[in-house]
């Protein structure tokens, strides 16, 4: 500031004398004076803009699926909760020096896949991942599998919040006042607002029960910015489970989001293996910002890492990262090493309990069991044939989203089969027209090209489909065997007896024609406990393919990870 004498000396004394040189002189010097007045001015507001800069590191997770331990993949480890918590703290170590803030996120389905959620409910993973120190979660469809009160039970002991925005609860629920829609964040002095969305299909895809609504998440990713820049938050993060394709939509048609970190399409990026798209994958707002779009593959076997920086008004200017694998040349951590051992010990009879062998792999790959006939489907659809023929049963029709994993050749374990069927399904029977049969086979081929769970694995019967033509009109043709192992072409007017699981029978994956159906029953049987006999009564297994599912067209390779895929 310039003083007020040094400006009343400066000020003419004798304005009506245009010709003084002292004019000239005192008006040169308030000129120079005023310019680096400016000049330093400019200097000073370069240096705040620069200073307003802000940079956050984000680690982030997404469908866990219960695998606490390592899997083998190519011949290696990958993956393990006890590397996983040596990783963390290696890299939060190195942060603390440049006192960069970190997140640690994860974006749904830590529930269901492997024996340690069907023994513990996700007691067991809550417990790594409270001492992970996860920062916040968002729910999963998987989440929902085993009822509210299951879910009620996780939230409660969490010590991170668990965030949704597209959820509602009824007050009756024990989810009620649980999930919250989005948080807001202090860091290094900075706001961060994240808020969080689960795929509107959880309602056909797991049990949510009475009293849980999913809503359009673009709707409520509007209503989730607009509340948190109400509250001078101009860094956002959307936490979602609805897949990569659903998160590239949500990027387009929804302003005022920087970083969205996704889960459920088990989409590898960047260094990932069978990736074909970069980490991060960066779309334009409606308003044309850029906007980053990370996810973490599946299985822990990968841990999502990336550095944001933000300008002063919030808007995203530059990016750094890369997915590093939880590999085995990690060393384990001791202390969750001893834990997990612990949580392992009361499953490991059960899990190596051999009740049969196979000759042949039995193949559960993830990209097939969703697109194609696989003799694993084969074999777990034939299973229940056998099992359910003395009530009648012509046809089986399951879902291939419910079988989750392989056997490959050896012997076969408990552990194997639970691990294959981990949702605990059971057997459920129904009468069915020849019109709604054709109407069910539709509705699981109709997403083929997406891979999603609805896809048919069958017995008793076998069609035809060509995958390319509009939903509703992909099955050309279809055969049902008869009591002589003959195939005859389906006849509309027949009544058939068909078996699903209970999932199914309820609507679930779309198959809403089977809660049309006459003389349902749910048997009782566990599903994995026939499928287990039937193994057993068998063995060696060596179930090939024998024409099922035909296709007169394959579908592209191309997108086979890219699948929305619950």
């Amino acid at each position: 500031m310039i003083p007020l004498k040094v400006l009343f000396y400066l000020q003419p004394h004798f304005p009506h004398i245009e010709s003084s040189p002292m004019r000239k002189y005192r008006l040169w010097f308030l000129g120079l004076i005023l310019g680096v007045v400016v000049l330093v001015s400019y200097v000073i507001t370069s240096i705040i803009v620069q200073s307003a800069d802000f940079t956050l590191h984000i680690l982030h997770t997404n469908d866990h699926h219960a695998h606490l331990e390592a899997i083998d993949f190519n011949k290696e480890e990958l993956g393990g909760i006890v590397r996983r918590k040596t990783l963390i703290d290696k890299i939060r170590a190195e942060n603390a020096k440049t006192k960069e803030p970190l997140l640690l996120l994860d974006a749904g389905d830590i529930f269901q896949g492997t024996l340690y959620f069907n023994r513990y409910l996700g007691q067991a993973d809550l417990s790594f991942y409270n001492d992970l120190g996860y920062n916040l979660a968002t729910l999963g469809n998987h989440e929902f599998d085993r009822g509210q009160q299951v879910l009620a039970d996780f939230i409660r002991k969490a010590k991170f919040p668990l965030i949704s925005a597209n959820i509602q609860v009824a007050p009756t629920s024990p989810l009620a006042n649980k999930i919250k829609p989005w948080t807001v964040l202090q860091l290094n002095g900075e706001k961060i607002g994240i808020f969080g969305l689960t795929t509107e299909k959880t309602a056909i895809l797991s049990n949510p029960g009475d009293g849980i609504t999913f809503t359009d998440p673009i709707n409520a990713a509007k209503n989730a910015v607009t509340s948190l820049t109400s509250q001078n938050v101009n860094k956002i993060i959307a936490l979602t489970h609805i897949g990569i394709q659903a998160d590239q939509k949500l990027a387009q048609q929804v302003d005022g989001i920087d970083i969205i970190v996704g889960g459920h399409s088990h989409t590898p990026l960047g260094n990932m293996p069978g990736a074909t798209v970069p980490y991060p994958i960066v779309e334009k707002s409606p308003n044309g910002k850029e906007v980053l779009i990370v996810t973490d593959w599946e299985w822990g076997k990968y841990l999502g890492d990336i550095h944001v920086r933000f300008d002063s008004r919030g808007d995203v200017i530059s990016w750094q990262g890369s997915p590093t694998p939880v590999s085995q040349d990690i060393a384990p951590d001791s202390v969750f090493k001893q834990k997990l051992e612990q949580f392992a010990a009361p499953i490991q009879a059960l899990r190596q309990k051999v009740i049969g062998k196979t000759v042949v792999t039995l193949d559960g790959d993830r990209a097939k069991i969703r697109t194609q006939e696989t003799n694993l489907g084969n074999l777990i659809a034939d299973a229940i044939l056998d099992k359910t023929r003395p009530d009648g049963a012509q046809i089986v029709i399951i879902n291939g989203g419910g079988i989750r994993s392989s056997i490959p050749i050896g012997d076969i374990t408990v552990g194997n089969v639970l691990e294959v069927l981990p949702f605990g399904n059971t057997i459920a029977r129904l009468d069915l027209t020849g019109v709604q049969l054709r109407e069910a086979l539709e509705n699981g081929v109709s997403k083929i090209e997406n891979g999603e769970g609805r896809f048919p694995q069958v017995a008793g019967l076998r069609f035809e489909l060509n995958p390319q033509a509009p939903p509703g009109k992909r099955i050309l043709s279809i055969q049902v065997q008869n009591a002589d192992g003959n195939y005859q072409p389906l006849d509309t007017k027949a009544t058939y007896r068909v078996i699903t699981n209970n999932f199914l029978l309820n609507g679930g994956d779309g198959y809403e024609v089977f809660k049309s159906g006459k003389n349902q029953i749910d048997t009782g049987f566990l599903l994995a406990d026939v499928v287990m006999d039937y193994i057993s009564s068998r063995s060696p297994i060596n179930q090939q393919l024998d024409k099922r599912i035909v296709q007169v067209a394959k579908i592209s390779e191309r997108n086979l990870n890219d699948y929305e895929t619950p």
